[in-house]
């Protein structure tokens, strides 16, 4: 099982994002200058090089090491068709739009920075966890819970949300319920059990 560290608020995080996709960007900006990344490969490598040097650093707070972690993973994956700059440069663009304007993925994380700043946790399971339903030892009286393949499988590179996604909920479900609501997030209430809750978040209608 695979634990989330605590985040901050959620403005400290939309900070730290765009400060992020800023420093990134600026970054290419001197290397084209400097004739570093004059090509599209060139480019690609230059961003994968630097996101991996950002990550191991820890130059960034913790806050957006999930969002470099995605990052990095769709570089290596996808290569140039990853498209790194024009992701960077949407991500700089979505931090100044209005919360209902953002991605699905961004709402998401969005609510679960909320959830943190009173006492949750949220934390990916791998397959076998999910299926046998084990939870940490010390499971904490607020928390969900997502299935690691799922999560990513659920969301396109641009964050929407393509397909639905199952969260297991320990504790205040219906406060839960009524974040997503006000983030407009379509999120329904599939199972009250005594171990967990089980919410759907479905695709908007396109």
């Amino acid at each position: 099982m695979k634990t989330d560290t605590q985040g901050n608020e959620p403005e400290i995080t939309l900070s730290a994002l765009s400060n992020l996709a800023f420093c990134a960007l600026v970054a290419l900006s001197i290397a084209r200058q400097d004739g570093v990344a004059g090509t599209p490969l060139a480019e690609h490598l230059f961003l994968v090089r630097w996101l991996a040097t950002a990550q191991k650093q820890k130059r960034f707070p913790k806050c957006v090491a999930i969002d470099i972690a995605h990052l990095l993973e769709q570089g290596r994956q996808k290569g140039p068709a990853s498209k790194l700059r024009e992701k960077l440069q949407s991500l700089w663009q979505s931090c100044t739009a209005p919360l209902t304007m953002q991605s699905d993925l961004f709402r998401l994380t969005y609510v679960t920075e909320k959830l943190r700043e009173q006492g949750w946790k949220n934390f990916t399971m791998d397959n076998k966890s999910w299926k046998d339903e084990r939870f940490p030892a010390s499971c904490p009286p607020n928390g969900f819970y997502t299935e690691e393949n799922a999560l990513h499988a659920a969301y396109s590179d641009d964050g929407r949300l393509t397909s639905p996604l199952v969260l297991r909920i320990v504790g205040d479900v219906d406060l839960l319920l009524s974040l997503m609501e006000q983030c407009a997030i379509s999120a329904d209430l599939i199972e009250r059990g005594e171990l967990f809750h089980q919410v759907v978040l479905s695709p908007s209608p396109q």
